[in-house]
């Protein structure tokens, strides 16, 4: 594909994130993509064959956007619990601000499980490796007296960050929870507490 495909491909990818969120994927409909993507409808099938492909597509580039986010916080010179929560929140609070910030968060997920779960599923197994390498190279931790392994661990923070859902009611609050949630976890797992 050549730059000036790949640039008409993301106008459609990014026109249609928007228009899922909004609408939903039932709703949204390819003429109201080709309109919000300032391409005619002939086009869209240019670069996708359908619906399907374009959402999976959506999901391909979401799933990109939070690995960079995530990878580029795991190597900030933040303080761990501070590193730890920006990589947490580069995933599941930009996740909860596209999904389930929408009038149509039901039907997303359910659209993201049937055409996305692959794609979903391999981004989950590339962050839980960018978690695990970040926690393997702390040296204040003490996982071993903690009873956990490096993996165990950081599955822990996902899915304590994954519940910080619950609760939110806007982007702030969401990345709160998550800051607090690391700071709690990380200050019980420290070798100076657990000694």
């Amino acid at each position: 594909m050549t730059p000036k495909g790949e640039e008409k491909a993301q106008r459609i990818v990014e026109a249609a994130t928007n228009l899922f969120r909004l609408y939903g994927f039932k709703r949204t409909s390819l003429d109201l993509l080709a309109a919000e993507a300032g391409v005619a409808k002939p086009t869209i099938y240019a670069y996708f064959a359908d619906k399907d492909a374009i959402f999976r597509a959506v999901v391909e580039s979401l799933c990109e956007e939070l690995l960079t986010a995530a990878q580029a916080a795991s190597q900030s010179s933040l303080p761990l619990d501070e590193k730890l929560a920006a990589m947490l929140s580069a995933k599941f609070t930009r996740s909860w601000e596209l999904i389930h910030s929408s009038p149509h968060a039901r039907e997303l997920h359910d659209s993201q499980g049937r055409l996305g779960a692959e794609t979903v599923k391999r981004a989950d197994r590339a962050f839980l490796k960018l978690l695990v390498a970040c926690l393997q190279d702390a040296e204040e931790l003490d996982l071993e007296q903690a009873g956990l392994s490096v993996t165990a661990a950081a599955q822990l923070l996902v899915r304590g960050a994954s519940g910080a859902s619950y609760d939110a009611t806007s982007t702030t609050m969401h990345k709160r929870l998550i800051a607090e949630l690391v700071r709690v976890l990380i200050a019980g797992l420290s070798r100076r507490k657990l000694r």
